[in-house]
């Protein structure tokens, strides 16, 4: 059984407008969406603006939140960033930086 991590290993936040999270090389664990109406536009890019590889697009039809868990870690050589669309009160961001 691999020991367990502690949780000050890993770092969250969460982020309300477009923002570059982390610069540096680091895993993408778990997102969460929190909108107070349907929306379309949100995504989580690996590098520092848009321009990067896309991660995942966070879209709801109804006013629910929707969780991004992937089986295994997303490596993001060059950090990642969140893009916040509309409708959306935050995305929870988990990661581990290297």
């Amino acid at each position: 059984m691999p020991p367990e991590r502690e949780s000050k290993e890993y770092s969250w936040e969460y982020v309300t407008a477009d923002k570059v999270v982390e610069s540096g090389p680091c895993e993408l664990l778990y997102a969460r969406l929190v909108c107070s109406a349907s929306t379309t536009d949100s995504a989580i890019y690996s590098g520092t603006n848009t321009s990067g590889r896309k991660i995942t697009d966070l879209k709801v039809a109804v006013v629910t939140d929707q969780e991004f868990r992937p089986p295994v870690p997303v490596y993001c050589d060059a950090g990642f960033y969140v893009d916040v669309g509309t409708s959306v009160s935050g995305i929870l961001v988990q990661w581990r930086k290297l």
